[in-house]
């Protein structure tokens, strides 16, 4: 913030028509702004280093993000995997209980067939 000359500004305002107590007055008032009202204000360098904080946060956070979502589909494909994994298992279990009933629905079959062709040998020939 540049400085305020306040004998200046009291000067200006004796000019301007305000009594020199006026003018004492609003250059202590203009003063006081100085050193209190102004010392929140942000500057230009307050700013561009604030943005050059909010870029870098902003980079960091973006790579966070990046690693997390890799993390994360690393992590999925290997569930996926797993859960393939799984699902082929039970698959294979399904194919080898389907073909021991299948042989086992032949085996009946044929021991049905065998002894219904020799009864009916037994009855035509004997």
């Amino acid at each position: 913030m540049s400085a305020i000359d306040t004998l200046e500004v009291a000067k200006e305002m004796k000019a301007a028509g305000f009594t020199e107590g006026q003018a004492e007055a609003l250059a202590r008032a203009v003063g006081r702004l100085r050193d209190e009202g102004f010392a929140d204000l942000a500057t230009k360098g307050d700013l561009k280093a604030l943005d050059i904080a909010l870029k870098t946060d902003l980079k960091a956070l973006d790579m966070a993000l990046k690693a997390d979502l890799k993390n994360l589909e690393i992590r999925l494909q290997a569930e996926l995997r797993e859960a393939e994994l799984r699902l082929e298992g039970k698959f294979a279990d399904t194919k080898a209980e389907l073909l021991k009933w299948t042989m086992g629905a032949i085996g009946v079959q044929t021991v049905v067939i065998v002894g219904a062709v020799v009864a009916l040998a037994r009855a035509l020939g004997g």
